[in-house]
């Protein structure tokens, strides 16, 4: 028995779906997870702010499946909300959702973090959560709210680790090594080779912060969330990963991609211009998507 890994399948639709996997078949009569690519436009959401374009897009999305689609404001955290009626994360701020509502449409944006989906098939129970390198860990928050409250077992769990950036272009330094090394897992690093760069899809972006000439590291958070799915119970046969990296991937949003190519032009960006010139994506996880 062994993890599911898929690359991406790209169509005319500006978002992509994709299934929940048992031994490398795809489940049936079981919830999609999916993203929204880089052509339909940022999903940036906050609360005090408009997106029309993730507005008219999540209202398509809505209407095709007859389903309510459920915000949350992302802070990089482990907080996840058990949605009953859908109005539990008006105004919130958080990282992640279940329900076992089948008329509602869990929505969180990501732009090189990873997205994880969630179904639990005994109690109808899914969900989707943002897992950032700060969040890391918390699919496990996810499971264990999905226990307690549902009465689920882990060892029911299926769950599809979302395109993210991978280790040929996360590149980290010594105090964010030394982190998901005790914490995660000391496989999930690997030391940055002589000469080594964001890979970018063969573009060789160049590393976007500072690192004081100290040892740096790749990161797999493909790795780091597998040391956590272990150690939670999910069995390997229930686990999907998409190959696809964000950052070398240029029909997908990427933070360090984006945001490296315009600090090459605009090089006085300031933090607000930074943070809005990337495409955030939407990922949500339902059924008739």
């Amino acid at each position: 028995m062994s993890i599911t890994r898929f690359p991406l399948l790209f169509s005319d639709k500006d978002y992509l779906t994709f299934p929940f996997y048992k031994n490398g078949l795809p489940l049936k009569n079981a919830p999609l997870c999916g993203m929204s690519i880089k052509k339909a436009g940022s999903m940036r959401f906050r609360w005090n702010e408009r997106n029309p374009g993730r507005e008219d897009f999540l209202k398509k999305l809505s209407q095709k499946g007859n389903v309510k689609p459920v915000s949350l404001e992302l802070i990089h955290s482990k907080i996840v909300y058990d949605l009953k009626n859908g109005d539990e994360t008006s105004g919130q701020q958080g990282d992640g959702m279940i329900t076992c509502r089948s008329d509602l449409l869990p929505v969180v944006t990501v732009a090189d973090c990873m997205p994880i989906f969630l179904y639990e098939p005994e109690t109808g129970l899914f969900g989707v959560v943002h897992s950032g390198w700060k969040g890391t860990g918390i699919i496990k928050e996810a499971v264990e709210l999905a226990c307690k409250n549902y009465g689920a077992k882990t060892e029911n769990f299926y769950i599809l680790l979302g395109p993210h950036i991978r280790d040929c272009c996360y590149i980290v330094n010594q105090e964010r090594a030394d982190y998901f090394s005790k914490e995660f897992s000391p496989d999930c690093l690997s030391p940055l080779e002589e000469g080594g760069v964001c890979l970018a899809g063969g573009r060789g972006l160049p590393v976007s912060w500072k690192n004081g000439g100290g040892q740096l590291y790749r990161l797999s958070l493909e790795k780091a969330n597998l040391s956590v799915l272990k150690a939670v119970g999910i069995r390997d046969e229930n686990i999907a990963v998409c190959s696809d990296c964000t950052c070398c991937n240029e029909k997908l949003g990427s933070n360090r991609r984006e945001t490296a190519d315009y600090n090459m032009t605009h090089p006085a960006a300031n933090a607000d211009q930074l943070s809005r010139c990337f495409t955030v994506q939407a990922a949500f996880c339902g059924y008739n998507i």
